[in-house]
């Protein structure tokens, strides 16, 4: 098995390099200052086509997977780990719909993503349900060919900033875990509003929202996958994410150390220096 990376990827790296340090790296720290959403790297991005790495092809994507999604990511956070972010929540809301959508879902909502036409978000976190998701009190009522969702969701990354949400409600609370179910929900949605910005002491190109909803009705064909299922939905979209969350923490981190490090494109030269230099098998 071969563990180098292909030329398409090293390709991603060197563009979500240069994007970093030549448009991100220069204006993070306005951005950091001034809590303004980053709009027009958020356009380099899109010409670049970095958004949709992870999404097929047939869904105006490149084709690729979790591992371009990290490589991008990886590099934006040398240059700032809130704008990086942007992308990554992004992702966050196209994962689900690849893994769990219908035809029809991923045909409406992955091109937008996969273009940055739109931006995504991941809502599942509330005032009462951090890292205890089963204790989701936000519901989701079946009406005709209608949910009402009712409640708040707090600490969503991209908040105001994004257009389409993965968000958790509860469709049979007494079922408890079982009873969550995830949907796709549209900016402007009439019962749809935000309340809080969040003030933070770091990360502050990324918006951070809470998310309102006052019988807010959406289409039931929003449901991803089946009722109940929410949390699997969610555990499945972790194990995408996880990686490139990761790897964004650890990019920042090693920025900020003013010390040089190896980059994935350096451990891919390594390996393609190191294979050629093997004898041959024939």
């Amino acid at each position: 098995m071969d563990y180098d990376l292909t030329e398409q990827q090293q390709d991603i790296i060197d563009l979500a390099y240069q994007l970093g340090q030549q448009k991100v790296k220069p204006v993070r720290e306005h951005y950091d200052q001034t809590e303004e959403f980053p709009w027009p790297i958020m356009e380099e991005i899109r010409k670049s086509d970095l958004f949709g790495v992870y999404v097929p092809e047939g869904y105006g994507g490149l084709g690729g997977g979790t591992t371009e999604l990290v490589l991008v990511t990886e590099q934006l956070s040398r240059a700032c780990g809130g704008i990086a972010l942007a992308v990554a929540a992004s992702a966050l809301c196209g994962i689900p719909v690849l893994l769990f959508g219908t035809p029809e879902q991923r045909k409406k909502w992955l091109p937008d993503l996969a273009s940055g036409k739109r931006l995504g978000a991941f809502t599942i976190t509330e005032p009462g349900a951090g890292s205890d998701a089963t204790a989701t009190k936000t519901t989701a009522k079946l009406d005709g060919d209608d949910y009402v969702l009712n409640g708040t969701k707090n600490f969503c990354s991209s908040g105001n900033a994004a257009e389409l949400y993965c968000l958790f409600a509860s469709t049979n609370p007494k079922r408890g875990a079982r009873g969550i179910s995830a949907f796709v929900v549209e900016k402007g949605t009439p019962g749809f509003s935000f309340g809080k910005k969040e003030h933070k002491m770091g990360i502050r190109a990324s918006w951070t929202y809470d998310l309102v909803f006052n019988n807010c009705r959406i289409p039931k064909k929003n449901l991803l996958y089946k009722e109940g299922y929410g949390l699997f939905v969610a555990q499945n979209t972790f194990d995408c994410s996880r990686p490139e969350s990761a790897l964004r923490r650890w990019a920042s981190r090693k920025a900020r150390s003013m010390r040089p490090w190896p980059t994935s494109a350096c451990a891919s030269s390594s390996a393609r220096r190191s294979r050629a230099s093997r004898p041959s098998s024939t």
